[in-house]
């Protein structure tokens, strides 16, 4: 399926921004969700979840706060030699709110098609705003594109049209162009409001813009971008100027300068692997959940990561994920559930300990004592999240999450121990494995397709395809599907036969 280009980078600026919408020019609020729920802390995640879709923009009227200077450059003086800044007005404002509103951390080039349709929705705004240009012609937007580096006729991705982001249309005039709704929506909404936009000449011919967010509570962050220039070859007199490079912000969110660390150290010290070598094993307790502790640790060189509860003990451990605890009928036993290679893998999970650090737009130094460093944080959600770490390690201690108000609406507790828990139903793969097989038949394209893999676990351990417990298939003892499932004894090689035919 082909990539949306850039389509959910306006959505989320104009979802996640923040305020509400005001009458006059420049000073309506940014677009918020209209029913907003507080994400759920999240430690080391041990799979990734399916992208969501795009959501649909909702625009929801909350209360205005004061006015902020927005800076909008301005357009060339008509009829007179525009200066460089003039003449690069366009640019400018385009490329530096599409670096700020995309997902470009990791230096995507600017003259990629993801930057290039997020770019043109936003110079389509800046035409709208300073010249009045409601459609942006096809052939000025082509020339735009090619500013920015394209060689090839005008981008115009169709999934940007599939979705409402841009649309073809015809001015009273009977003039035809492009309607980029979003972006004019998303410029009026925020810039001057929630969103600050700071420009200045640098050593010729760079220009040095920042972006600066306001949040309610008085903490802002700002993002600083250089874009460089050289005269343009086409001689078209609408873009003297080509861009030939953008210099991205450093990663991560703005740090304060009291801290002794930076924040790619902050991530490095939290990695799962890194902990791993400072303790045994890692305790975590959550005051949202109080009948779970989730216990992480290296055991023999592999990732193992449980979940303990009041019922039931579930994890991942050597490619699989696997539950312990008594069955429907009372009989405590491991069930492996479902097997992948990325379960119980350094490589595939080596994730953060809390993805609340990724969520930081600004960090603030609230203290330090000879054991501990104390954070407060916004997120680039507006959400608060404070956070308590070792003072020698960097390791996260406590961490608190606010949602709306001074109460934190949870608590995470994070102990690093010199023993690892004494888990016995582990102690099984310490032992001679046993092999269980599993053969799947499945039906497509009007043919049958069989499939066979072979899997090794402790002697005690029960293989249950999640797929014929959760899925579609049925498991069966024998190839013929005469003989439903048991589990066969402890200590025995089996093989398993799964089917959506039967059943």
């Amino acid at each position: 399926m082909k990539k949306l280009l850039s389509l959910p980078l306006v959505l989320l600026l104009a979802l996640l921004c923040g305020c509400a919408a005001s009458g006059g020019t420049g000073s309506a609020a940014a677009p918020t969700p209209a029913a907003v729920s507080a994400p759920a802390p999240t430690f080391a995640a041990v799979s990734a979840p399916a992208p969501t879709p795009a959501p649909a923009p909702t625009f929801a009227a909350v209360s205005t706060p004061a006015p902020l200077p927005s800076a909008l450059p301005a357009a060339p003086t008509p009829g007179g030699t525009p200066d460089f800044e003039q003449a690069v007005a366009g640019q400018t404002f385009a490329v530096t709110m599409a670096a700020y509103s995309g997902a470009f951390p990791d230096g995507t080039l600017p003259d990629s098609d993801e930057f290039l349709m997020e770019a043109t929705g936003w110079y389509a705004a800046w035409r709208w705003r300073t010249g009045g240009v409601e459609l942006l012609g096809a052939d000025e937007a082509e020339a735009f594109q090619h500013s920015l580096g394209r060689t090839g006729g005008l981008l115009l991705d169709p999934d940007w049209t599939a979705y409402g982001v841009v649309r073809r249309a015809q001015a009273p005039d009977g003039t035809e162009g492009l309607d980029f709704t979003l972006h004019k929506q998303a410029l009026e909404e925020q810039l001057g409001v929630t969103l600050e936009l700071r420009t200045g000449t640098g050593d010729a011919p760079a220009v040095d813009t920042a972006v600066v967010r306001h949040f309610e509570n008085g903490d802002t962050a700002e993002k600083s971008y250089r874009l460089l220039f050289a005269p343009g070859a086409d001689g078209d007199a609408r873009f003297p100027y080509r861009l030939t490079d953008l210099r991205f912000p450093p990663a991560g969110p703005q740090m304060d300068p009291d801290f002794d660390f930076d924040w790619e150290l902050l991530m490095r010290q939290n990695r799962l692997s890194t902990l791993a070598k400072l303790c045994a094993a890692i305790r975590i307790e959550y005051s949202y959940d109080p009948g779970r502790v989730t216990w992480i640790m290296d055991r023999g060189g592999e990732l193992c990561i449980l979940n303990e509860t009041d019922g039931v003990v579930y994890g991942e451990y050597r490619g699989m994920y696997f539950e312990y605890g008594p069955d429907a009928k009372g009989v405590t036993r491991a069930r492996v559930t479902s097997v992948s290679d990325g379960a119980g893998s350094w490589e595939e999970n080596d994730a953060i300990l809390t993805d609340l650090f990724s969520m930081a737009a600004v960090m603030h130094c609230d203290g330090t004592d000879g054991e501990r460093s104390y954070i407060r944080s916004t997120s680039m959600y507006g959400f608060r999240q404070d956070f308590e770490i070792n003072r020698g390690t960097l390791a996260l201690l406590t961490e608190r999450y606010y949602f709306d108000g001074d109460e934190p609406v949870s608590t995470v507790t994070v102990s690093y121990l010199d023993e690892q828990p004494d888990f016995a139903f582990l102690k099984g793969w310490d032992k001679p494995l046993r092999q269980v097989t599993g053969v799947w038949e499945d039906w497509y394209d009007g043919a049958q397709h069989v499939r066979r893999e072979e899997y090794y676990l402790p002697g005690d351990w029960e293989f249950l395809p999640w797929e014929g417990v959760y899925g579609d298939y049925t498991i069966y003892m024998n190839a013929g599907y005469t003989r439903s499932y048991f589990y066969p004894g402890d200590g025995m090689d089996y093989t398993l036969y799964l089917t959506t035919a039967k059943g």
